[in-house]
């Protein structure tokens, strides 16, 4: 399955009141916090490939940034990310720009990752993005419901 984070599941993800980064949790239900098991899902990278783009990784740092972490730590986990990106198959694409219809322009750059990574789901907690399910033949799921079904699929697989 091909799959794009949107910037609040990585955010998210960092900035958990629980979170326990730079560790990465066992995969789910271990944790109960959506963010943190998505991003275990895909370092587990069984049936999971994660695409990632600049403006993913430019946003998730200046976020972080602008919440306290340190350019230390913010380095590391986006050197995380990036190989868990690498790890899972996915890559790093910097896609055409494309106007989808969407009035806010940061949710276009999100679905022109979607457009290239030829994405099957689209994971994140932007409303917006969420009233567009299912978009272009893609399932666009909150992170909770993303590993409801991640794990669903997981025991009907054993």
């Amino acid at each position: 399955m091909r799959v794009v984070f949107d910037i609040n599941v990585y955010v998210q993800n960092a900035v958990d009141d629980e979170s326990v980064w730079p560790e990465i949790e066992p995969l789910p239900p271990a944790t109960g916090r959506a963010a943190a098991d998505c991003v275990s899902i895909a370092f587990d990278g069984v049936d999971v490939r994660l695409f990632l783009s600049p403006h993913i990784i430019e946003n998730t740092i200046r976020i972080l940034a602008h919440l306290g972490h340190t350019d230390a730590g913010i380095a590391r986990y986006i050197e995380a990310l990036l190989d868990i990106v690498e790890m899972s198959g996915g890559a790093v694409m910097d896609p055409p720009k494309r106007d989808h219809g969407v009035a806010d322009h940061e949710d276009n750059l999100i679905l022109d990752l979607v457009l290239a990574a030829d994405a099957d789901v689209l994971v994140t907690d932007d409303t917006d993005l969420t009233a567009l399910n299912p978009w272009n033949g893609r399932v666009i799921l909150r992170p909770y419901e993303f590993v409801n079904r991640w794990l669903q699929s997981a025991r009907h697989q054993r």
